[in-house]
């Protein structure tokens, strides 16, 4: 699935001539018993993937911008890289016009009802559409009005996301062509992520955790503002992480993650509208699979093989599970 989204990613970024991709490379950091640099060391060895290990001191010597504690080490992939996600969904809208698809904007679905022939889709406009099959990809309000046989599995939750600015002397070390993305497993258990700027729409380089700071998502969640402890605490760290960075951050705000139990995606075909294949609860790590998941609901909706096993992301496996 990792290697089939990679391929897509870059037929998608020739397709529309422009810049998608942006080849940071990406490191995992932990300590020796770390589960980020296993699991990272796992996935690299079974999807062949190019990597490097990297002990304390090489890490030091290669990524001068993070203060590094004794006794950690990393994965490092010279081949990974950042994605432009808008440009992405641009360009992803584009091309499917361009083949025949009808985007609709400003509605929203209502319901899913069973039909002889399919699915019937009706809105909130009041237009009534009539479909073969349907493919359900909405996010974190799946649950609430269309596939509310998911609800048990999915949490969604606000989580706030930072921007910091490098100090005058150190804005090159922190660019997309010498700094990488990175995950980097604290000795508190806390996953920080980081993406250097790549657009202009950055504001700096983008930090946060992936595993802290989450809270109920609430209806503004848009406009909720950060709690003033998560930018204080992020604040600390990122001061201690990256000295030459500015601690406090230039924006914060909310991003909205959707949790399933184990923190797996959910995708396959719904039990109670017979001909609607959904994904969902991809817990902040879902666009990144975005072309393969895609690619794989489309062939089903078409009644043909997904071309990957998806039976390790079926709602099905918290059934079992729970017996």
């Amino acid at each position: 699935m990792l290697n089939h989204a990679d391929k897509l990613w870059n037929e998608l970024e020739r397709v529309t001539q422009r810049q998608l991709l942006f080849r940071t490379g990406g490191v995992f950091i932990g300590a020796q018993s770390s589960r980020i640099v296993s699991g990272s060391i796992q996935t690299a060895m079974r999807g062949n993937i190019e990597h490097e290990i990297w002990s304390t001191s090489t890490i030091r010597k290669h990524l001068a911008e993070f203060n590094i504690a004794d006794g950690m080490r990393a994965v490092y992939e010279p081949q990974a890289y950042a994605i432009s996600a808008c440009d992405a969904r641009v360009g992803m809208l584009s091309e499917a016009v361009k083949h025949g698809a009808v985007t609709t904007f400003g509605d929203t679905v209502a319901n899913l009802e069973n039909s002889k022939s399919g699915v019937i889709v009706t809105t909130e406009n009041g237009d009534i559409y009539f479909a073969r099959s349907v493919i359900i990809t909405a996010g974190p309000w799946i649950a609430a009005h269309l596939m509310q046989e998911l609800a048990d599995y999915i949490d969604p939750r606000q989580v706030p996301i930072y921007w910091f600015k490098p100090k005058k002397h150190a804005e090159k070390s922190f660019s997309h062509e010498h700094f990488p993305v990175f995950l980097y497993e604290r000795d508190d258990g806390g996953l920080l992520y980081g993406v250097p700027s790549i657009t202009s729409s950055e504001p700096g380089v983008k930090i946060g955790f992936h595993n802290r700071q989450q809270t109920p998502a609430l209806p503004v969640w848009k406009h909720a503002p950060v709690l003033e402890s998560h930018i204080k605490d992020i604040a600390s760290i990122v001061e201690n992480t990256f000295p030459n960075l500015e601690p406090t951050p230039l924006q914060a705000r909310h991003c909205f993650y959707t949790i399933s139990r184990d923190e797996s995606f959910l995708i396959g075909k719904s039990k109670s509208v017979k001909s609607a294949y959904f994904a969902s609860a991809c817990s902040g790590h879902g666009f990144k699979f975005a072309p393969a998941i895609g690619d794989a609901l489309a062939n089903m909706a078409l009644g043909q093989e997904s071309g990957f096993s998806l039976s390790a992301f079926s709602a099905n496996r918290f059934d079992s599970t729970s017996l």
